[in-house]
């Protein structure tokens, strides 16, 4: 169970963990015009290299205001930012997008109900929801139960990572053109299948604690080497990532941040059931962290499943293999 905390203390003391994490990143000071829909004015953000966000910092009438860009902000210039993660004082608002919620267990999330706005006509909830790469987990706030946006863990050391992709992921739904989201695929959604994106993901019995949720880091630095290889892609709230031509999906990645057992069975259900709509043939992956034992392996292969393996360096995953996984097995070609 996930629970919005709307403690004033608490928000308060959070809110600083916040700016404290995020600091160890944001490390260069650069005056400049920040730039938002209704106006501008003069500022002195936070920058972060590594993470390649800027931040603004506010505290408005009821409000902590952080206001985030994409990209080095050029100084004494006008900076246009591309989110924003604000949190209310204390209690529910909810006109305000950013919360945090304590799980049974007591790890800290900090949550966003999706809504962006600010950019081009038709962009709001609905569009970044439909478009957003992440995880979706259901928080119970007053009366009622909120699917969310996860943005990320506060005590994992992924944290900033994690806070840099959703920006990210906002700046990447902003600027989709036409013909990357006038497609639709609501006709092979028209089944029903558990989601996967409730809350922590279990480690074996051997093994204690939980796994980070780095769900939609790799499934964003894949997107990246993708687009790379000038592959089109797409991705809806059933299916990680797919690689499609004409509106026919041909290559469909399903995406665990651990090879623990239960997620092997959740892949495969997910990558077999999401497939059935697909009336053309489609290549079925499966994107893991650890290498599988040649025993698991080649009975996937059976199936008609092939592994893609990552590995973690410098906090991002690195994709191994994949050139000679898309060209030799998949025989996949860019557009």
């Amino acid at each position: 169970m996930i629970t919005v905390i709307t403690d004033k203390r608490q928000i308060n003391e959070l809110h600083n963990l916040f700016n404290e994490c995020l600091g160890r990143f944001l490390t260069e000071d650069i005056d400049c015009i920040v730039g938002y829909p209704s106006g501008s004015f003069p500022d002195t953000v936070k920058f972060s290299q590594n993470l390649n966000i800027l931040i603004s910092l506010q505290k408005l009438n009821n409000r902590f205001w952080n206001g985030f860009g994409v990209g080095r902000p050029i100084e004494g210039k006008n900076n246009s930012l591309i989110g924003e993660v604000n949190f209310p004082y204390e209690g529910t608002n909810r006109r305000i997008s950013g919360v945090f919620a304590k799980e049974n267990n007591g790890r800290i999330l900090l949550l966003h109900r999706g809504r962006i706005g600010g950019g081009k006509l038709g962009i709001g909830k609905q569009f970044f929801t439909g478009n957003f790469r992440g995880d979706f987990v259901t928080a119970i706030e007053g009366d009622r139960d909120i699917e969310f946006c996860l943005i990320g863990e506060m005590d994992s050391p992924y944290f900033p990572r994690q806070v840099a992709n959703f920006i990210s992921e906002i700046y990447r739904v902003k600027h989709l053109s036409e013909n990357e989201y006038s497609s639709s695929y609501d006709k092979l959604n028209d089944f029903i299948f558990t989601d996967e994106h409730s809350g922590q993901t279990k480690k074996g019995k051997k093994e204690k604690g939980v796994f980070e949720r780095t769900h939609g880091i790799v499934v964003n630095a894949l997107a990246v080497e993708l687009n790379k290889r000038k592959y089109k892609i797409g991705n809806d709230k059933n299916r990680d990532l797919f690689i499609h031509n004409n509106i026919r999906i041909n290559t469909l990645f399903e995406i665990k941040t651990s090879s623990a057992t239960q997620n092997l069975y959740t892949a495969v259900g997910q990558l077999v059931i999401y497939s059935i709509p697909i009336k053309n043939d489609v290549n079925l992956v499966i994107v893991i962290p650890d290498k599988l034992n040649d025993t698991v392996a080649k009975r996937l292969l059976q199936l008609g499943i092939i592994p893609l393996y990552f590995n973690w360096i410098d906090g991002l995953p690195v994709f191994i293999e994949l050139d000679e996984l898309l060209d030799r097995k998949l025989k996949v070609r860019p557009i």
